[in-house]
């Protein structure tokens, strides 16, 4: 029998970076909602994300709002792509976000590397999307009042004897 994945401590570590705001209290609300995309005649519907097993996708939306009088600046918004996940191909919103197989060093998509080949000599192939570990955004400068954004979408991938636990996210 497959065991079913807790979908919500999936969604438990997602990352707003603030380099212009070094205070305790941020201006800057943040607000992570996960939901599984079951396709309906064509067409991506979303539904609560209580629980899922391995094929079901996944889309993670966080919404950045600035609560302050002031605009915030310098905004970096990451979103992790789950242990036990691969990211989705032309999932993220915006289009323009930065990848990371780490989590530390972020790049343009599509991620590349360089590959030893058997003659000694080096190519510049692709990072398969299984190997990205979070998405960034740079938000920039957020009006006071004003909200953003960003998403990308996973497929869970891993095998169904995987504990739940093995699948959470470290924030």
């Amino acid at each position: 029998m497959r065991s079913i994945l807790t979908i919500g401590i999936l969604a438990a570590g997602f990352v707003l970076s603030q380099a212009a705001l070094a205070q305790k209290a941020s201006p800057v609300t943040s607000q992570l909602l996960a939901q599984r995309v079951d396709m309906v005649a064509g067409k991506p519907v979303l539904s609560p994300a209580g629980v899922g097993k391995p094929g079901d996708v996944l889309q993670y939306s966080a919404t950045y709002k600035n609560t302050a009088t002031a605009p915030a600046g310098k905004l970096l918004a990451t979103l992790p792509v789950p242990p036990g996940t691969t990211l989705v191909q032309a999932s993220a919103e915006p289009t323009q976000a930065m990848a990371s197989t780490d989590g530390k060093t972020f790049a343009p998509m599509p991620l590349t590397r360089m590959v030893k080949q058997a003659d000694g000599s080096t190519r510049k192939e692709p990072v398969p999307l299984p190997e990205y570990r979070a998405l960034r955004w740079d938000i920039g400068a957020l009006p006071s009042g004003a909200s953003s954004v960003v998403s990308l979408r996973v497929r869970i991938d891993a095998p169904a004897d995987t504990p739940v636990a093995a699948l959470a996210v470290k924030p």
